[in-house]
């Protein structure tokens, strides 16, 4: 698989939990909040990855 399938499938991902984190933690939050949420989630895991890479190249 490319980097765009796996984008799209970690970002469809990353909006549901997102969504349904946020309707079990705050209620009381809109779903673009969740959305938002969301977006955080994969953004974190795209950087964790590109930390991981460039430590195991030292």
């Amino acid at each position: 698989m490319s980097g765009f399938p796996i984008f799209i499938v970690r970002l469809i991902l990353g909006m549901a939990f997102g969504i349904l984190l946020t309707r079990i933690f705050r209620p009381e939050w809109s779903i673009f909040q969740g959305i938002a949420l969301g977006g955080g989630l994969v953004a974190g895991a795209y950087l964790m990855q590109l930390m991981r890479q460039r430590n195991s190249k030292k």
